[in-house]
């Protein structure tokens, strides 16, 4: 009987840890992000996640006549949050980019990103994005 006991107490402690290994949320995809900056800016973040790291771009407008710029981004994802920054190539003055954020309940990433420069920062803007669906 002790031996059918822990036989039971490794298969329930086997499932619980595969379990909770699924439960890990993935956020590889691509996002469409809404910052908000006295309006909504849309803007289109890709993620690559393996294992904490996390890797990506975000295509943000620039005031050249809707153009954008692509910024990579790196950083880590534990259970669920995730921080990212990036360094925005060609600028007239050295920017930076920093997104912390979480995925909630619904499927929703919600935070706030910092843009700083060295004339002035431009703030924390909230932000909300929602992964694209892939089409079949």
């Amino acid at each position: 009987m002790p031996k059918m006991i822990t036989m039971f107490a490794v298969l329930v402690l086997t499932a619980a840890l595969a379990a909770q290994k699924r439960a890990e949320p993935e956020l590889t995809g691509t996002w469409n992000m809404g910052l908000e900056g006295g309006h909504v800016i849309p803007v289109a973040l890709v993620l690559t996640q393996e294992g904490e790291t996390l890797t990506g771009t975000i295509s943000l407008p620039t005031q050249r006549n809707g153009q954008t710029v692509d910024v990579g981004l790196k950083g880590k994802a534990v259970g669920g949050a995730l921080e990212l920054s990036g360094t925005v190539e060609g600028a007239k003055e050295p920017t930076t980019i920093e997104i912390k954020g979480r995925l909630n309940d619904e499927g929703i990433i919600e935070g706030h990103v910092v843009m700083s420069g060295a004339s002035a920062p431009h703030g924390e803007m909230p932000y909300t994005a929602e992964r694209l669906k892939e089409r079949k």
